[in-house]
């Protein structure tokens, strides 16, 4: 019985590590750049607001791009206009959307000079809520709430991108 029971606490430790499961943290994701120029078509977003505080948590100093950066070594960071769309998913027996989809997302490239470090790619995050036509404004409330915690999805992606460059 005893070892019943250390074979199942060991399978079950096994199984865990295998599939990848981590607790969520506050780890700060480093990345392999000191300083970056990074080149924003929404430069007073809350999402531009929140990946130039996480890279200065991560210790990269950012500038923002200019037309001179193509000649130079310090690698320029563009990150597109953030795009989000919202879908009805389901209906209610009055036929009014019930349950929606959201996708957030951003076009992300890295490059020094002419070298694309990572190349063009739409970062995405996918999230649904179900709309409670009795408390509007609790549904806003959450909207809000959902639309932050897809920020800072897509600024996490970005910096593991980042991360994982083979530099």
């Amino acid at each position: 019985m005893h070892l019943l029971r250390i074979l199942l606490l060991a399978s079950l430790c096994l199984g865990l590590s295998g599939c990848g499961f981590s607790l969520r943290s506050n780890d700060v994701l480093t990345t392999k750049f000191s300083v970056l120029h990074l080149q924003l078509e929404q430069p007073n977003s809350e999402l531009s607001r929140l990946l130039q505080s996480s890279l200065e948590i991560a210790s990269v100093a950012t500038a923002a791009a200019s037309a001179t950066d193509a000649a130079d070594a310090i690698p320029v960071l563009h990150v597109g206009a953030e795009q989000l769309i919202s879908r009805p998913v389901s209906v209610n027996p009055r036929a009014r959307a019930a349950q929606y989809e959201l996708r957030m997302s951003v076009d992300t490239s890295l490059a020094v000079g002419t070298e694309i470090l990572l190349q063009p790619e739409t970062l995405l995050v996918e999230r649904s809520y179900f709309e409670d036509i009795e408390n509007i404004v609790g549904t806003q409330e959450e909207l809000a709430i959902i639309a932050g915690e897809m920020r800072r999805e897509l600024v996490n992606q970005l910096l593991r991108r980042l991360e994982s460059l083979n530099i």
